[in-house]
């Protein structure tokens, strides 16, 4: 496996990380992961890792996972923020299209600034973001 994922209690954030090659099977395994294991997490805060990764994915596929991702029961409630590498993002396929599908998806490079956005629905609904 390609990827990584793990809750942080604290702050209440999912953190999936990937790297290595990364394939459209490896993809839909995180997706369902997450889902499965903390899709009951209201508001489910998702940080997405794909700075190290080597997304392998036609177009095509990249297409289907931003459409599944906003479709699966148990992640297509979540807050999900994208960080990738400065000069390069390999999921701005997968997340257009989930945008567009509904799923409230953003692309970061700082950790500091996804993870400010992640929290910031909290604390404009006056609530402790962690």
């Amino acid at each position: 496996m390609s990827f990584q994922i793990r809750f942080n209690p604290e702050a209440r954030i999912v953190n999936a990380v990937f790297f290595d090659r990364v394939d459209f099977a490896e993809k839909l395994a995180s997706a369902r992961q997450i889902a499965e294991k903390f899709g009951h997490l209201h508001p489910l805060r998702l940080l997405v890792d794909v700075r190290r990764a080597d997304i392998v994915l036609t177009i095509n596929e990249r297409q289907k996972f931003g459409s599944f991702a906003a479709h699966l029961t148990g992640l297509r409630h979540g807050r999900v923020a994208v960080l990738h590498a400065p000069n390069f993002n390999a999921n701005i396929i997968i997340d257009s299209t989930a945008q567009s599908e509904g799923m409230d998806v953003r692309e970061f490079v700082t950790e500091q600034a996804a993870l400010a956005w992640l929290v910031a629905d909290a604390e404009s609904a006056g609530r402790d973001p962690v």
